[in-house]
């Protein structure tokens, strides 16, 4: 069991090294993304993409989310996300508590 701390640095960085070329393609380096990045209004992905991403994420991190408790419109943008994920994978690593030695 991974019990590291995940940060909202790491997973913005995981999103902006997934979709580099694409992002680099329109111009842009990791620094240049702002917070504010829209990896769909962009057009770096799609609605099919969308799915991908949150996929592509969850099997990063080891967790399943629940979108529920991201707005909607802030589902495909860089900042919100990456603390989003950040919150419940970390929480998610809290509740399962330390790893317990096997019999």
């Amino acid at each position: 069991m991974n019990t590291s701390i995940v940060t909202p640095e790491q997973v913005r960085n995981f999103l902006l090294t997934r979709y580099a070329e694409r992002i680099t393609g329109g111009g842009k380096s990791h620094a240049e993304v702002p917070d504010t990045f829209d990896f769909l209004l962009e057009g770096i992905i799609d609605s099919f993409g969308v799915l991908e991403m949150v996929g592509a994420v969850e099997e990063e991190f080891g967790i399943e989310l629940d979108m529920s408790g991201l707005v909607a419109e802030e589902l495909t943008v860089l900042g919100p996300l990456a603390r989003y994920v950040a919150v419940k994978v970390n929480a998610q690593r809290a509740s399962e508590g330390p790893a317990r030695p096997s019999a």
